[in-house]
């Protein structure tokens, strides 16, 4: 073990955290060069025992104690930092607890930090969009790191929307499976991904990469897709009719609770308009892909239409 790189990766018995550890333990090159550092808030759990039972270290630590967060990337070559909003639903508690993990890093003289972060929308939608909090909160601490990292290698592996979303959002209209979004373009390109079995591969790939990978902000996304291209796939693989039905913000938002529903709906308009990452973003996927493990093999939709079965419409 002493002479393996130690990762450190929070979030390990999550879905982004959980993908890195699958992707490094499912390859020996990968296995023989990397150890594993999991933290957790529960070294208990049934989760965590699991994942002690593969070799992972486990160490406890919390994202708002600064010393508990420094003593866990302790010694460690990499850390791979990811914050949750849904949590606890506050913008400035994350952006807090993303701060802990950038300075407990720097201080421990950590090479190489791979964070989790999403476009800034309030900056890209020019004021237009401003309530995507879960979004905004994880750019503002990249931008932190970026103006502060020194001599340490910083990368930005930004998830698209979970495929899993998906099945939220058709609902029966009239009989007839309905995807009703707040998007005035049916083909409005649409990023998503796999998070557990795709995102550990742009993570790894950061992480392989290294100074190659010093700033720069990965789309992780398993597959491009659009609400037409969905609804025709959808209904090939169901053998039935499944229509797409734009819809306003506000009726779009009548299906999630209030707490959520503000942000949720705003991500949406924004999506709508520019993609998720941006006008343009599209075009740069190849960018971003370049960073992928070899072999990654991603999901794609129709993939995980079958995967996904059966379809409750």
């Amino acid at each position: 073990m002493s002479d393996k790189k130690i990762l450190t990766v929070f979030g390990a018995t999550g879905l982004q955290g959980g993908s890195i550890l699958d992707v490094i333990l499912a390859r020996p090159a990968l296995s023989s060069k990397y150890a594993i550092r999991a933290v957790t808030r529960d070294t208990t759990s049934e989760k965590s025992q699991a994942l002690a039972a593969k070799g992972v270290e486990l160490v406890r630590a919390d994202l708002d104690d600064l010393a508990s967060v420094t003593a866990a990337v302790q010694n460690s070559y990499g850390v791979f930092g990811v914050t949750d909003f849904w949590s606890h639903l506050s913008k400035d508690r994350e952006i807090r607890q993303g701060k802990n993990i950038f300075e407990a890093s720097k201080s421990a003289g950590i090479k190489h930090l791979v964070f989790s972060a999403l476009p800034n929308v309030s900056k890209l939608s020019q004021g237009r969009h401003t309530q995507v909090e879960h979004f905004d909160g994880k750019a503002e601490v990249a931008e932190h790191i970026e103006a502060n990292k020194g001599d340490m290698w910083a990368s930005y592996y930004m998830p698209a929307m979970y495929i899993d979303f998906l099945k939220n959002l058709v609902h029966p209209v009239d009989g007839v499976p309905t995807l009703s979004l707040p998007f005035p373009d049916e083909n409005i390109p649409w990023p998503l991904v796999a998070p557990r079995r795709d995102g550990g591969k742009y993570v790894v790939g950061l992480f392989e990469a290294g100074r190659e990978a010093d700033g720069a902000h990965v789309q992780g996304i398993s597959t491009w897709t659009s609400p037409r291209k969905f609804v025709d796939q959808l209904g090939e693989s169901l053998g039935r009719e499944v229509r797409y039905q734009p819809v306003s913000g506000e009726a779009f938002g009548r299906n999630f609770p209030e707490a959520i529903r503000a942000d949720l709906v705003d991500m949406m308009l924004w999506i709508g308009e520019d993609s998720y990452y941006g006008a343009g973003s599209p075009a740069k996927q190849a960018e971003s892909e370049r960073f992928l493990v070899e072999d990654a093999d991603l999901l794609d939709v129709p993939g995980f239409i079958r995967e996904a079965q059966p379809w409750k419409v």
